[in-house]
């Protein structure tokens, strides 16, 4: 079995998010993908397998847990597919997920994913949330499986030291932190904290930006924004909401070789 590492929302400045892309002719046993994504140990693996031209089933896997979205795996996908067969042509892929489709199409040099709209709705902070987080927080609001909390500011975003192993105890998918952008090109800046999915820190993460375009879209009166998220690796992205999708735009940079891994623990121990 072979994977293609596709570095995502790099550019000269920021380093982006890395994926693992397995394509075959049909999706392995999730036991096998599982086992896959575990040993090749990127942020999420994709796995794609074709269905009609210009059509993929895919299913996303943590090291430790399949998930049930995963946008920067999916634009990783996207751009590989684009480069491996050759389109050039600016039609959209369609992605069959369990959670309905995904498009992805070419944008310039960069890759374009419609993603459903997620809206957050204003709540009280979960007690131990502060020590958690490490941070004072303005407000929290949350959606079906995340959690987002604004700070004061940039340096606060950054300044977060979170507790991860307490993180994961609380009943989300994930934190997300955000604030304003103290800088001029960029609306607003986030981190964002998986580790009940064993990522402790997402590089960049597509899905929270479902939440962030929208809960920045109403505050700043626009529906075309630019954010920046603050992880070690960082990464930009351009955001356009619309009323029930979100338009998430960033680069897919596919590393030269693919990495060769066998399917299950079996087969290593054969050789």
């Amino acid at each position: 079995m072979r994977a293609w590492l596709v570095d995502t929302f790099t550019d000269g400045e920021f380093l982006g998010n890395p994926a693992a892309v397995v394509l075959g002719d049909d999706l392995p046993d999730a036991g096998v993908m599982q086992s896959v994504a575990h040993r090749l140990a990127q942020p999420t693996t994709a796995f794609v397998a074709p269905v009609a031209p210009g059509e993929y089933r895919i299913r996303w896997f943590t090291p430790h847990k399949e998930i049930n979205l995963c946008g920067h795996a999916t634009i990783a996908s996207a751009g590989f597919l684009y480069e491996a067969t050759g389109d050039g042509r600016s039609v959209p892929l369609r992605f069959v997920t369990g959670n309905g489709p995904l498009y992805t199409s070419r944008a310039g040099d960069r890759i374009a994913i419609d993603m459903p709209r997620a809206d957050v709705t204003p709540c009280a902070p979960p007690d131990g949330l502060r020590e958690a987080l490490g941070t004072d927080f303005v407000s929290c609001a949350s959606s079906s499986d995340d959690l987002l909390i604004e700070v004061a500011s940039e340096a606060a975003v950054v300044a977060a030291s979170p507790r991860f192993a307490v993180l994961a105890e609380f009943p989300y998918r994930g934190h997300i932190v955000t604030a304003a952008a103290d800088r001029s090109d960029v609306d607003f800046v986030s981190r964002t904290f998986f580790p009940s999915l064993g990522v402790d820190e997402d590089q960049v993460c597509v899905s929270a930006h479902c939440k962030l375009g929208p809960y920045w879209g109403d505050r700043l009166g626009t529906s075309r924004l630019s954010g920046l998220q603050l992880s070690e690796r960082g990464g930009r992205l351009e955001v356009e909401v619309g009323h029930d999708r979100v338009k998430i735009y960033g680069t897919a940079r596919l590393r030269p070789s693919p990495v060769v891994v066998p399917e299950t623990d079996e087969a290593v121990a054969r050789g």
